[in-house]
C-alpha cells in the first residue's frame, strides 16, 4: 500500500531579469501617472490616494507577469521601487495633508506601512489560485491603506487590564 501525498507548498516561480521587473513597474507608474488628478483633486488627499492605489492595484493584478514579480517582493527593483511610492506617498501626506496632524506616526511611516500593506493584498491575490474578483483585492488593499494613512477614531472603552 503507497500513501498519495499531496504538494500543498506553491509553485516557486522564476525571479524575472531586471529589465522585465523594471519594465512592469514602469508600466504600473506610468498607468498611476496618467490618471493622477494632482494635488488640488476634487475630494482632497483621499481621492486621489483611492485612484492611486485602485489603478496600481488593478494593473498589477491583470499583468501576467505578477505572482512572478511579487513572489520575489524582496528583489533589488521591487524593493527599490516599493521604496520609492512610500517616499513619494509620504511627501503626498505631509504637503496635501490627510487633515490629521498625529505626532505619531510619521507620515513617512503611515506611508511605508500603506504600501507595504497594498503590496502584501496585491501578492496574496496574485498569487492565489483562483485569484479573488479583481475589484474585492482593490477594495481590500484600499480599506488596509486609507487605515494606515488615516485611521478611523473609535470610541469605546477600554476594558481593565486589557493591554
Amino acid at each position: 500500500m503507497t500513501a498519495e501525498t499531496v504538494d500543498l507548498a506553491p509553485p516557486v516561480l522564476p525571479l524575472p531579469s531586471t529589465r522585465e521587473m523594471t519594465a512592469y513597474f514602469d508600466a504600473l507608474t506610468e498607468a498611476v501617472d496618467a490618471l493622477d488628478p494632482g494635488p488640488g483633486a476634487p475630494g482632497g488627499w483621499e481621492a486621489r490616494e483611492l485612484l492611486r492605489v485602485t489603478t496600481w492595484v488593478r494593473r498589477a493584478w491583470e499583468h501576467p507577469l505578477s505572482p512572478a514579480v511579487f513572489a520575489h517582493p524582496d528583489a533589488r527593483v521591487a524593493r527599490s521601487v516599493r521604496d520609492a511610492m512610500a517616499t513619494a506617498l509620504g511627501l503626498r501626506l505631509e504637503v496635501s495633508g490627510t487633515g490629521l496632524r498625529p505626532a505619531r506616526p510619521t507620515a513617512q511611516v503611515r506611508a511605508v506601512a500603506a504600501v507595504g500593506a497594498v503590496w502584501a493584498v496585491t501578492a496574496q491575490a496574485v498569487a492565489q489560485s483562483p485569484r479573488p474578483p479583481r475589484e474585492r483585492v482593490v477594495s481590500d488593499a484600499w480599506t488596509v491603506a486609507k487605515e494606515i494613512i488615516a485611521p478611523v477614531p473609535h470610541d469605546y472603552a477600554r476594558a481593565r487590564r486589557s493591554w
